[in-house]
């Protein structure tokens, strides 16, 4: 009789999983609108902004719109400062994901107002003068139908074992979290039991 797999296979194989449930998808459903005005914007060579909650779609657009172009990506959230962010500043796109999250001074707010090709990706309650003049690709908060067709694709992709009954339990955690695709996507690990061995 073959023996099952070892809870250390079985941790590697739930953090795959994982690593795979909350990855980009290759497609971004809900947004097609969404993407073929960034695109149209940045083939014009425009600056903009992409604005909306967490867990709303606002990284991924930006990245499959900037797929084409030849782009500087800088995460805010772990290059905060103005030293940092002057640093990794090279010519092309230059994309600042979660700039809410960026240290503010005058020093970047000044970098950052005279990049002449930028795409910034921001939360709703920021109100920063440096980029008030820029288009906005406004993000809203997914509905109940959107996130359980979004966490079914991705069920149905990594042939994981849950009911109808559980993808609604997990976009119902989604909604009651702001129309949260990545709360959503987590609900959903928990259900399938993979977060228990991924933090074993």
């Amino acid at each position: 009789m073959a023996a099952g797999p070892s809870q250390e296979e079985g941790h590697v194989v739930a953090v795959k999983l994982i690593e795979q449930l909350l990855a980009p998808p290759q497609k971004l459903l809900f947004r097609e609108d969404k993407l073929r005005e960034t695109l149209e914007l940045l083939r014009g060579g425009e600056s903009l902004v992409i604005r909306g909650p967490v867990g709303v779609g606002k990284t991924t657009l930006a990245l499959m719109a900037a797929k084409g172009f030849k782009q500087t990506y800088i995460n805010c959230f772990q290059c905060r400062t103005y030293d940092c962010i002057r640093r990794r500043i090279a010519p092309g796109l230059i994309i600042l994901d979660d700039y809410t999250l960026a240290k503010r001074t005058a020093q970047l707010v000044r970098l950052v107002k005279e990049l002449p090709w930028k795409l910034v990706v921001i939360h709703p309650q920021l109100q920063a003068e440096e980029l008030k003049d820029l288009p906005i690709v406004e993000l809203k908060p997914y509905t109940l139908q959107e996130l359980e067709e979004i966490l079914r694709e991705r069920v149905i992709r990594l042939n994981l074992p849950l009911s109808d009954y559980d993808i609604r339990l997990a976009a119902e955690e989604g909604v009651r979290r702001g129309g949260n695709a990545r709360i959503a996507l987590l609900k959903l690990a928990e259900l399938a039991g993979l977060t228990a061995s991924w933090q074993a």
